[in-house]
């Protein structure tokens, strides 16, 4: 290394959700262990109670307080990094989907025809196909744009994902089923996307 006079180049992470990383028998994580990282910290105004004969929902702080959202308190962490600039957090629903925030590399100043072009280019190379694209849409403070994405292996599954940016990042977010479509869990998610807010 020190011969060719530079560093090597940093290992690529996939931004794209493995299903079979939601395996039912997986263990969440823990939150906030003390010797482990803080992968959430709580945010109460963004706290209330159930909804719906649903469970109470509470106001987090995540990606090392880039991202605050409101969720359902049934939902559990499988898998998270708080490694600056790849960053992130995947939640498990009982409700049989998992909801996951990716920070990306792109620069909130960008264009969005070259984020997005950056974005279909990792969902290709994870050999995935993009089914639906560009749809325009807005959270608490934030602009976007959505997708919807089919994969076949290793396990057959559809995503909606989220390109989502403020005046400091981009972020993905990513929600996994294996229901057609998104039907079944709109209400829900509707209710965390109204809530989320990229700073």
């Amino acid at each position: 290394m020190a011969a060719c006079g530079g560093a090597a180049e940093p290992p690529v992470r996939k931004t794209v959700f493995d299903p079979t990383a939601a395996a039912a028998n997986a263990a969440p994580i823990e939150v906030g262990t003390p010797t482990g990282p803080t992968l959430e910290v709580p945010y109460p105004p963004l706290d209330r109670a159930e909804a719906k004969g649903g469970p109470p929902w509470v106001g987090v702080s995540v990606l090392r307080g880039g991202v605050r959202l409101a969720r359902p308190n049934n939902w559990s962490i499988r898998d998270a990094s708080v490694d600056p600039g790849r960053g992130y957090i995947l939640y498990v629903s009982p409700n049989a989907y998992s909801f996951a925030i990716y920070e990306r590399s792109d620069a909130p100043t960008d264009l969005w025809r070259d984020v997005q072009a950056r974005y279909e280019n990792d969902v290709a190379s994870a050999g995935a196909k993009v089914v639906g694209r560009h749809v325009p849409l807005a959270t608490a403070l934030n602009q976007g744009r959505a997708f919807t994405v089919e994969r076949k292996a290793p396990l057959a599954s559809r995503s909606r994902e989220y390109l989502l940016r403020s005046d400091h990042r981009v972020v993905l977010v990513q929600v996994v089923s294996q229901d057609p479509n998104l039907t079944r869990l709109a209400p829900e998610l509707l209710e965390v996307l109204s809530h989320l807010e990229v700073l």
